[in-house]
């Protein structure tokens, strides 16, 4: 086991300092957090969904590069820009204006 610095009380959340852990968030933010409908693993994702606070990139945060086919994150780190902690968890009801921001920034490259 490493060593834990009494001052660190969310040292269980492996380095995600800037997200409340699921037991902190109240009721309402549990209930009206996006949920990633991509496939991991064959199955459904149901993670929530987070947004780039530097590029604007959505997705759900895994632990390994292409698990889901909606990841936007990698351990904490935008899988677009490349910034780390730059992630805020999206709202149910903000997920779309995100979507359509993004697409609009974004070019879709057809091959």
């Amino acid at each position: 086991m490493p060593k834990i610095f009494a001052n660190n009380k969310h040292w269980m959340r492996g380095g995600h300092m800037n997200q409340k852990r699921h037991i902190e968030m109240t009721d309402g933010e549990k209930a009206n957090i996006a949920i990633c409908t991509g496939n991991k693993d064959e199955h459904p994702c149901k993670n929530p969904i987070f947004r780039c606070s530097e590029c604007g990139n959505y997705g759900c945060d895994q632990e390994f590069s292409n698990k889901c086919s909606e990841q936007g994150f990698k351990n904490d780190k935008c899988l677009h820009c490349g910034e780390v902690a730059t992630r805020i968890p999206v709202m149910k009801e903000e997920f779309a204006k995100y979507i359509a921001e993004w697409e609009k920034e974004v070019p879709v490259i057809k091959g």
